[in-house]
């Protein structure tokens, strides 16, 4: 499993501390990430990336584990570069066409999907003890690109709820912003156009 590189364990701090409990309101949320994207210095990896963001997560939302799913236009598919909880080191690298499960779904729709089955996208990975019986996916999208779809686990069933989908909506457009610098830096996130600097390599909507 990716963890936090040492070089940014001064940002763990600060996001932690900016971190709401669960029961706090989509303003102190929204401060965590506003928080969060502050600490960001443009060079961090995925890996730091995402543990900030699986730190800030956890607190807010019911989750079990996290998957970052980054889009690969060539191949036609999304693929797991980040994950964290439950089965990470599992979850991580798990690749999905763009026209099936979960998160291709997301995706392409550009919607939230909220308590999906998450074998859809895990396979026997989900099945594994303790089981994970509820998927929350939302896409992460900064200047009209799909920068990743981020779907979140639990292992109760039906897990999640219409508010937590309205607050991962509402955060959603700040999660991108953290995550684009990172995902483009990634040498295999596979968003980085080979003759052109932090230009992603994604079809915008149109």
């Amino acid at each position: 499993m990716d963890t936090i590189s040492v070089t940014n364990s001064s940002l763990s701090t600060q996001v932690g501390r900016a971190a709401p409990a669960a029961g706090q309101t989509t303003h102190d949320a929204l401060l965590a990430v506003a928080s969060l994207s502050r600490a960001l210095d443009g060079s961090a990896k995925l890996s730091d990336v995402g543990g900030l963001l699986w730190m800030l997560l956890r607190q807010t939302l019911p989750a079990d584990s996290l998957a970052l799913f980054l889009p690969d236009e060539e191949q036609d598919r999304v693929v797991v570069r980040y994950a964290a909880g439950l089965h990470a080191a599992a979850i991580l690298g798990v690749t999905r066409p763009t026209s099936m499960g979960i998160a291709g779904w997301a995706a392409v729709n550009r919607a939230p999907v909220l308590n999906a089955e998450p074998s859809l996208d895990l396979g026997f990975r989900a099945d594994s003890a303790p089981a994970l019986r509820a998927c929350v996916a939302v896409p992460l999208i900064d200047s009209d690109a799909l920068v990743a779809v981020l779907a979140l686990y639990s292992r109760n069933l039906n897990g999640f709820t219409e508010d937590h989908v309205r607050l991962l909506e509402v955060l959603g457009p700040r999660l991108a912003s953290a995550l684009v610098d990172a995902a483009i830096a990634d040498e295999d996130s596979r968003l980085v156009q080979p003759s052109g600097p932090r230009s992603l390599k994604l079809v915008q909507s149109t």
